[in-house]
C-alpha cells in the first residue's frame, strides 16, 4: 500500500525537525561543508529519487542517459571535448528547456512521465580536466539517492573511476549500480569476463552483492531494442524504485545521508575526545608534579629543622650548663670578693663576653646548617619548575589544524598552548614571581640589585634570606630575654629566677626557630605552586569547555541517531509492504 500525501508529508516533518537539529550542531562546531549538505538534503526532500550518472570521459553517460530517457531525444547533448562538459540535471517540467543555473550546471526540463519520480544528474568525466568539475560533482554525490557508475565495456579498471568510486562508497555509503556501456563493441565471452570481474572487484570494496547491467546505448538509439540491455535495467528501475516506491525510497536514502554525516562527525569526535584525555591527563601530570615536589620540599624543609633544632639544643644545653655554673653561690662570691680588686673580672664583663660566644656560636653553628639544607630545597623548588616546563613542551598533539571537522578548535589549542609556553618561559625568567613580598618584609632584606634578572635561580637567595632574617631575630630576642634577666642587683638573690628564665627562652627560641621556619617555607613553596599552577587558567578553561562541549554533542548525537533510526525502520517496514 502506498504512503499517502498526509503519511509523506508527515515523515518529511519528522525527517526535517531532526535534521535542524543536526544542522544546529554542525553550526555550533563550525562543520560548514557537511552543513550545506544538510540543508541541500531539505530542500531536496519533495524532489524526485535522483540518480547520479558518473564514470570517465568518453564512457557513454550522455549517451546512455538519452537511451534510458527517450531513445528518440537527445536530451544530453554528447559533448565533443570533455573541455565545454557541464552537470546536466534532467527533471520533469513543461514547457521543455534548458536553464543555466551556473557555468557549470544546467538544468534541462523535459516532460518525460518516469521523470515525475526520478531525477537524472549526468556529470563530467571522473578523469577530467576541467577545473571545478570534480569539486561540483561531488557535490552531487552527498545528495544523490543512487549512483549509476557506468564503465566502457571494454575496459572497466581504469583507475580514476575506481579511485570515484572509494570516495563515493567510503565517504558517503551510498547505493550503487554498475552500468558496462557500449557492450555493442564487445563479444559476448569477453563482455562476460568483464562483468565478472566488476563483480569481483566490486566485492573486494565490500559490495555484497554487487549489481551489474551491460548495455548499448547505440542499440537502443538505433531501435534494435531487444539486445540492448535497456529493457533489464527498465525493470529493474520498475520493480526496486518506481510504481509509487520512489518517495519513500526517497526519504529513506535522505535519512541514509544524514544518519552518515552525524556518523562522520562522530568519528571526528573520538579524535576530539582522545585530545581532550591527553590534554586532562597532561593537566593532572602537571598538578602531580607540583603535588609531588611540594610534598618533597616539605619533607625536605622537616629535615632541615630537625638538623637546626639539634644544632640549636646542643649550644643551648652548653650555654646553660656555663651559666649555672658561672652563676653558682660560691663563684659568685669569689668574684664578688675578687670584683673590689680587679674590675675587669666583674660579671657584666662576663655576660657580655659570654653573651658574645652564645651570639656567635649559632649564627655560625646555625647559618652553616641552614646553607647547606636550603641549597637541596631551593634546587628542588627549581626542579618542580622545569618539570612542569618539560611536560609543557612535551604535550601531545592528536587534533592537528588539517582536521576536516575540528580544524577551528585544533587551532584554537594550538594557540593557548603556544601563549601558555610563552607565558611560562617569561614567568621562569622574572625575579618578581619568586619574591614573596609578605614573607622577606618581616624576615628578610634582599638588595633588588641581587635579584635583577635572576628569575628562577634567585629563589636559593631569597630562600637564604628568609631563613637567615629568622633564625637573627630569635637569636637577638633570647640575648634581649637575658640582657634584662640580668638587669638589676642581687644576683645571687635572682640565680633560680635567672637560669630558669633563660632556659625558657631557650625553649621558646626553639619552638619559634621550628615553627616559623616550617611555616614561613610551607607558605613560600605553596605561593610558587600557585604561582606556576595559575599559568594554566586560561588551559583550565579550554578544558572545563572541552569537557562540557563534548559532553552535549555525545548526548545531542546519539538523540538525533536515535531519531533518524527509528524512522529509517518505519520507512524500511513501508518498503518491505511495497515489494
Amino acid at each position: 500500500m502506498l504512503l499517502t500525501d498526509q503519511e509523506l508529508k508527515l515523515k518529511r516533518f519528522e525527517i526535517k525537525k531532526s535534521a535542524d537539529e543536526l544542522k544546529d550542531l554542525l553550526q555550533r562546531i563550525n562543520y560548514n561543508e557537511e552543513d550545506e549538505i544538510v540543508e541541500d538534503i531539505l530542500r531536496g526532500l519533495e524532489e524526485p529519487y535522483m540518480f547520479v550518472v558518473v564514470g570517465e570521459v568518453k564512457s557513454g553517460k550522455s549517451s546512455f542517459i538519452n537511451a534510458l530517457l527517450d531513445p528518440g531525444k537527445e536530451i544530453c547533448k554528447v559533448a565533443a571535448s570533455p573541455m565545454t562538459d557541464t552537470i546536466q540535471q534532467i527533471v520533469y517540467g513543461t514547457p521543455e528547456r534548458e536553464e543555466f543555473l551556473s557555468p557549470f550546471l544546467k538544468k534541462i526540463y523535459e516532460e518525460n512521465e518516469i521523470l515525475k519520480e526520478i531525477a537524472v544528474v549526468d556529470t563530467p568525466g571522473t578523469n577530467t580536466i576541467v577545473e571545478h568539475h570534480q569539486e561540483i560533482t561531488e557535490k552531487f554525490i552527498p545528495v544523490s539517492d543512487l549512483i549509476i557508475f557506468v564503465f566502457e565495456s571494454k575496459n572497466p579498471y581504469r583507475q580514476s573511476a575506481w579511485q570515484f568510486f572509494d570516495f563515493i562508497k567510503d565517504e558517503w555509503k551510498k547505493k550503487i549500480i554498475f552500468v558496462l556501456q557500449q557492450k555493442d563493441l564487445m563479444n559476448d565471452e569477453d563482455l562476460k569476463v568483464n562483468i565478472e570481474g566488476v563483480k569481483e572487484y566490486a566485492k573486494k570494496k565490500q559490495i555484497n552483492d554487487p549489481v551489474v547491467f551491460a548495455v548499448s546505448a547505440k542499440e537502443e538509439i538505433e531501435g534494435k531494442t531487444s539486445g540492448s540491455g535497456f529493457s533489464i535495467l527498465r525493470k529493474f528501475i520498475e520493480d526496486h524504485i518506481t510504481k509509487g516506491k520512489s518517495p519513500v525510497l526517497k526519504l529513506d536514502a535522505s535519512v541514509d545521508t544524514l544518519l552518515n554525516i552525524n556518523e562522520k562527525l562522530k568519528e571526528g569526535m573520538k579524535l576530539r575526545i582522545s585530545q581532550y584525555e591527553v590534554d586532562s591527563n597532561f593537566r593532572k601530570e602537571i598538578s602531580d608534579i607540583l603535588n609531588r615536589q611540594e610534598e618533597k620540599t616539605h619533607k625536605q624543609t622537616e629535615i632541615l629543622i630537625d638538623s637546626l633544632t639539634a644544632k640549636y639544643d646542643k649550644i643551648s644545653n652548653k650555654y646553660e650548663d656555663l651559666l649555672s655554673k658561672r652563676l653558682g653561690f660560691f663563684s659568685l662570691v669569689a668574684n664578688s670578693f675578687k670584683s673590689l680588686f680587679d674590675r675587669s673580672e666583674n660579671l657584666s664583663r662576663w655576660l657580655k663576653m659570654f653573651t658574645d660566644k652564645l651570639e656567635q656560636e649559632l649564627k655560625d653553628t646555625m647559618g652553616k646548617n641552614l646553607n647547606e639544607g636550603i641549597k637541596d630545597i631551593a634546587e628542588n623548588i627549581q626542579i618542580m619548575a622545569k618539570l612542569v616546563d618539560a611536560k609543557l613542551h612535551s604535550n601531545k598533539t592528536i587534533l592537528t589544524e588539517d582536521n576536516h571537522i575540528f580544524s577551528d578548535l585544533a587551532e584554537k589549542r594550538a594557540n593557548i598552548l603556544k601563549d601558555l609556553m610563552d607565558a611560562f618561559s617569561n614567568f621562569l625568567n622574572r625575579e618578581e614571581n619568586f619574591y614573596d613580598k609578605e614573607i622577606m618584609s618581616r624576615y628578610g632584606n634582599i638588595s633588588p640589585d641581587l635579584l635583577k634578572g635572576s628569575g628562577l635561580a634567585a629563589i636559593g637567595i631569597i630562600l637564604a634570606a628568609l631563613t637567615h632574617g629568622i633564625v637573627f631575630d630569635i637569636t637577638g630576642g633570647v640575648l634581649t630575654t637575658l640582657g634584662i634577666l640580668f638587669t638589676g642587683v642581687g644576683i645571687g638573690l635572682k640565680r633560680r629566677k635567672i637560669l630558669s628564665g633563660f632556659k625558657s627562652e631557650l625553649e621558646q627560641g626553639r619552638k619559634k626557630l621550628s615553627d616559623e621556619i616550617e611555616e614561613k617555607m610551607k607558605i613560600y613553596v605553596s605561593n610558587i605552586k600557585r604561582k606556576i599552577d595559575d599559568n594554566f587558567i586560561k588551559f583550565d578553561n579550554y578544558l572545563e569547555n572541552e569537557k562540557n562541549e563534548i559532553n552535549f554533542i555525545e548526548n545531542k548525537q546519539g538523540q538525533i541517531e536515535k531519531d533518524f533510526l527509528k524512522i529509517k525502520k518505519e520507512l524500511e517496514e513501508k518498503l518491505e509492504q511495497l515489494k
